[in-house]
């Protein structure tokens, strides 16, 4: 009998390590059409954008393109988005293969380039360029997996010139684009937070498991992760990624109670930090499909020794649920660059599901 009792207890536990180690992890998943199977990986980096152009073509589009690719953002310090690395027909080759390119030409020209545009872009393309007078296409992985290829062709060198000058806002944007998915695809190759997690919450919100809990303060409804390098290093930034929410029978969410509600929050829950006075903004936008508010700057930690980071925050109202919610992102990196660590935070911001 006790041989018996034995092995059944074996038996138990076998079964029931079967089921831990068949347990699957759960994964966020938008992000993975972005890339194409079958072919190499971009090299480069995601803020370079290497600007084909020669000649008379360079002349036309060159400060307006410089302007547009390398916009700036004013956080702790000012940063650049995105790097403009202007190109030749000598560098067709070796640049081939890297993450962002940007081709000009004109139909008839006589440069590298345009002959280069004329010779392998699509004829259909190229006869809408005919009829039109000028266009920008949009190609994705055309080389390799992970790429955005920008065409700039025009019927001659005036149209060229206005095309850059009337696109150059959505030029911008379709980098930018490009860099918030590619930093979520990254983020989201790591399991996520299991969504049981959440049951006893009126959200969810999907952050890969490399972030760990740091705060989880259910009466003053505020829930903080945080992701830190394993080992000291001033290579990788501090993130910290947080929602709050607080009953609102109407909507008050606009400028004025973010700056309020956040400066409240750094008080309360976030270690005394405070919004920068002289560095901050606050806009209009849209965050997971609800209309709201983000301000972004930089924050000081005065009872810390007055050291600081860059944050964004982002606002809006739930109607159904009659809710104010407020998505806190910080990065901490005095030795790098914040934009990287912003945008993605905003993209794992806009995940947040309201029940």
């Amino acid at each position: 009998m006790r041989n018996s009792l034995i092995l059944l207890g074996l038996m138990l536990l076998l079964l029931a390590g079967c089921k831990e180690a068949g347990r699957t992890q759960e994964y966020y998943e938008r992000y993975e059409s972005l890339m194409e199977a079958g072919k190499p990986v971009a090299y480069g980096e995601d803020d370079d954008v290497y600007i084909f152009a020669e000649g008379a073509v360079l002349k036309a589009v060159q400060d307006t393109l410089e302007a547009s690719v390398g916009r700036t953002l004013n956080l702790v310090i000012e940063e650049r988005y995105f790097q403009p690395i202007f190109a030749t027909a000598s560098d067709l080759d070796e640049f081939r293969p890297y993450k962002n390119l940007i081709y000009c030409g004109i139909l008839d020209g006589t440069d590298s380039i345009s002959r280069h545009i004329n010779k392998t872009l699509d004829p259909k393309l190229i006869e809408a360029v005919g009829e039109s007078g000028a266009e920008l296409f949009v190609v994705n992985n055309l080389y390799v997996k992970d790429q955005l290829v920008l065409y700039l062709l025009a019927r001659d060198i005036e149209s060229l010139q206005n095309l850059a000058s009337q696109r150059q806002d959505q030029i911008f944007d379709f980098l930018l684009e490009r860099y918030q998915k590619r930093l979520a695809y990254a983020a989201y190759k790591n399991a996520v937070i299991e969504s049981k997690f959440f049951e006893d919450r009126p959200f969810s919100i999907k952050v890969p498991v490399i972030y760990r809990l740091w705060k989880d303060e259910k009466k003053g409804r505020f829930l903080s992760f945080i992701f830190q390098p394993t080992k000291p290093t001033r290579h990788k930034g501090d993130k910290y990624i947080s929602v709050y929410y607080e009953p609102m029978p109407r909507n008050r969410v606009n400028e004025g109670w973010i700056y309020k509600t956040r400066q409240e929050l750094g008080n309360k829950f976030i270690g005394g930090d405070q919004i920068y006075e002289d560095n901050y903004s606050t806009e209009k936008v849209k965050i997971a499909g609800y209309d709201g508010f983000r301000m972004r700057g930089h924050w000081i930690n005065e009872s810390e020794g007055g050291f600081g980071g860059a944050f964004q925050s982002w606002a809006f109202w739930h109607a159904p649920t009659k809710t104010a919610y407020l998505i806190d992102n910080i990065a901490y990196f005095p030795d790098g660059k914040k934009i990287p660590i912003l945008l993605e935070l905003g993209m794992l911001s806009q995940s947040i599901e309201i029940k």
